[in-house]
């Protein structure tokens, strides 16, 4: 009997494992998808606002006010 429950121990393992594999891919899936969206997002804010990491030439600048 110790073997047949070593064996229906290690399958019920094996069973809870490959349910913790699905429901890991299923998430990692959907956090694919939200990074998708996320990233097209990005792509067009940063379309819309530009570079905000370029800088203006000295020209362009206003000067501030002097109180």
């Amino acid at each position: 009997m110790q073997e047949n429950d070593k064996l229906i121990a290690l399958e019920e393992k094996v069973a809870w494992l490959e349910d913790q594999l699905e429901s890991q891919g299923a998430e990692l899936s959907q956090l694919y998808d939200k990074l998708d969206k996320l990233e097209r997002q990005f792509k067009i804010l940063y379309s819309k606002v530009g570079d905000p990491y370029a800088t203006r030439s000295q020209k362009d600048e206003v000067p501030p006010p002097h109180y």
